[in-house]
C-alpha cells in the first residue's frame, strides 16, 4: 500500500488538477493562444497541449499530424517550416470570429504564461525511432526553468522512453492509453509504461473504475490523469475515486476544484 500518496500530479499543487484539453477548446480554437488565454482568464490550473517538431526544428503546438482539419491544407506538420506553418489560419475552422489565429510554438506558450499553469505536454510522434523531439522538449524546459510545472506524455511509449533518458527521469511522465481501435492492442491497457518507464498513467476516463484505481493508484502508486471529461457528474465520480487530475474541453465544469 502506498502510504505517502500525494493528492496531485504535482505535490505543491495540493489538490487534484483540472487541465483545459488543448486549452479551453469548447469555446476557442484548440491549441491556440486564444484557448490558453481563456483558461488563464477563468482561473484553470492547467493546460494540456500537443507538440510536433516541424521541418525547421521548432516545437509547434498543434494536435493533428495532417493540417487538413484545422487549416484546410493537405500537408503534414513535419513537412513544413515554422514560417510556412505560421502563415496558416487555424481559427476559422472553429468560428469565423477566430480567423487569423496562428499555430503557436511551445516557447511562445512558456514565455507567455510561465508559472501561471501546470502543463501536460503531449509529444505527437509516430514510430519507434528517436526523432529529436524529446531532446528539444527537455532542453526548452530546462532553458526556461519550467521543470516544476511540466508533465510530459504520449501515446507513443518510445517517445516517453527517450524523454526520460534525456531528462534523467527528473519530470513526471505519462503513457496515454485507451481501447480505441487505432491504439495498438499491446498498448491499450497502459502496458506501454514498461517501455516508457513512465511514472504517471493517462487513461481514457471510461477505463477508470474502482478496480483500476485499487490496482494502479493505491497498490502500485501511479498518479492517474483521466481524459477527456466533459460531463460534470462523470468528473465528480472520477474525483471521488481518487484521480489526481482531469482533462476537459470545458474545464469550468470543475471550477470549484480548480480554485481550491
Amino acid at each position: 500500500m502506498r502510504h505517502d500518496r500525494m493528492p496531485s500530479l504535482f505535490p505543491e499543487a495540493g489538490r487534484p488538477l483540472i487541465f483545459g484539453h488543448r486549452g479551453f477548446s469548447s469555446l476557442a480554437p484548440e491549441n491556440t493562444m486564444k484557448a490558453f488565454d481563456l483558461c488563464l482568464k477563468k482561473g484553470i490550473g492547467g493546460i494540456e497541449l500537443d507538440i510536433h517538431l516541424c521541418k525547421s526544428g521548432e516545437l509547434v503546438v498543434i494536435h493533428d499530424h495532417n493540417l487538413q482539419r484545422l487549416a484546410g491544407v493537405s500537408a503534414r506538420v513535419e513537412e513544413l517550416t515554422l514560417q510556412e506553418l505560421q502563415r496558416l489560419d487555424v481559427g476559422s475552422h472553429k468560428d469565423p470570429k477566430f480567423a487569423g489565429e496562428r499555430i503557436p510554438t511551445l516557447r511562445q506558450v512558456f514565455e507567455t504564461y510561465g508559472s501561471a499553469f501546470y502543463y501536460d505536454i503531449e509529444l505527437k510522434v509516430g514510430g519507434t525511432r528517436d526523432t529529436g523531439i524529446a531532446s528539444k522538449t527537455w532542453q526548452l524546459i530546462k532553458e526556461l526553468q519550467m521543470e516544476s510545472a511540466v508533465l510530459v506524455s504520449s501515446f507513443n511509449p518510445f517517445a516517453i522512453r527517450y524523454f526520460n533518458r534525456e531528462s534523467n527521469h527528473t519530470l513526471p511522465s505519462a503513457v496515454i492509453f485507451s481501447e480505441a481501435e487505432e491504439v495498438p492492442k499491446a498498448l491499450q491497457h497502459g502496458w506501454g509504461r514498461h517501455i516508457a518507464h513512465a511514472t504517471v498513467l493517462k487513461p481514457d476516463s471510461l477505463l477508470v473504475n474502482t478496480k483500476m484505481m485499487a490496482k494502479f493508484s493505491k497498490r502500485k502508486g501511479f498518479p492517474i490523469l483521466a481524459w477527456t471529461v466533459d460531463d460534470r457528474n462523470a468528473g465528480t465520480n472520477l474525483l471521488s475515486l481518487g484521480v489526481d487530475g482531469l482533462i476537459s474541453n470545458n474545464p469550468s465544469l470543475f471550477e470549484e476544484v480548480s480554485h481550491k
